[in-house]
C-alpha cells in the first residue's frame, strides 16, 4: 500500500471516530435536553389540591308511633280488674278502646348505640287501686333491631312483660341504625283494679347512648 492510501485511510478513519463522537454527543444532548424540557413541563403543569368533609356521629332515636290512648272505660260488673293490652289482644272485663299496636322507636342516627328504657311512675302511682299492673314489652319490627352488648341475641328480654317503674332498664346492648334492622315496638300492659277511678297517664322514656 502506498503512503498516500494510507494517509487517506487515516483521514478517513479519524473524520469517522469524529463523527461518530459528534454523533454521540447529539444523542446525549438530544436526550437530556428532552428530559429536561420534561422535566420542566411537567414541574410547570403539575399541582395538588384537596377535598375534605366532616360527618361527625349522631346518635338519635324516635318514637315514630309515641301515643297510646284507651280512653274512657269501666271494669265490668263482677270483675276485680280489666286487663288492657296494646299487642293485639282484646282488653278483658273492661269497655275499654281495643288498641291494636304499640309504640314504634326507630334508631335514626347514624351509628348504634345502647337504650335503655324507663317510665315517670310505676303501676301504684300509674293506675292505683288494689293490686294493679303496669308491664312493657319489646320486640322487634325488623329482625336483629336489638342486639345484645357482643352483637348477638342471647340473653335479650325481649318478647316479655317487665314491670314499667322509674329505674331505666338496658334493653339493647346494641340498638341498630341500619335500614333494614332499626326499629322496635314496645307493648304496654295495664291491669286496673275496680277500686281505682280518675285520669291516669304516663311518661314512657327512651334513652340513647354510645355504644
Amino acid at each position: 500500500m502506498s503512503d498516500d492510501d494510507s494517509n487517506g485511510n487515516k483521514i478517513l478513519l479519524a473524520i469517522a471516530l469524529v463523527a461518530v463522537a459528534v454523533s454521540a454527543l447529539g444523542v446525549g444532548f438530544t436526550y437530556y435536553t428532552v428530559v429536561g424540557f420534561q422535566a420542566w413541563l411537567t414541574g410547570m403543569a403539575t399541582d395538588t389540591a384537596t377535598a375534605n368533609l366532616s360527618i361527625p356521629t349522631s346518635e338519635q332515636i324516635n318514637f315514630t308511633t309515641d301515643n297510646i290512648n284507651w280512653g274512657s272505660g269501666l271494669v265490668s260488673s263482677g270483675a276485680t280488674n280489666a286487663t288492657l293490652m296494646t299487642d293485639g289482644t282484646n282488653n278483658t272485663n273492661g269497655n275499654w278502646t281495643n288498641i291494636t299496636t304499640g309504640f314504634i322507636l326507630e334508631n335514626i342516627g347514624n351509628v348504634n348505640v345502647t337504650l335503655n328504657l324507663s317510665a315517670n311512675n310505676d303501676a301504684s302511682s300509674f293506675i292505683g287501686g288494689t293490686s294493679p299492673l303496669y308491664q312493657y314489652n319489646v320486640t322487634n319490627v325488623e329482625s336483629n333491631s336489638c342486639l345484645n352488648s357482643s352483637g348477638g341475641t342471647g340473653g335479650l328480654n325481649l318478647g316479655v312483660y317487665t314491670d314499667a317503674n322509674t329505674t331505666s332498664k338496658e334493653i339493647c346492648g346494641i340498638f341498630q341504625y341500619i335500614d333494614s334492622a332499626d326499629t322496635i315496638r314496645i307493648d304496654l300492659k295495664v291491669v286496673v283494679p275496680n277500686d281505682a277511678v280518675g285520669t291516669k297517664g304516663s311518661i314512657i322514656t327512651a334513652t340513647a347512648n354510645p355504644v
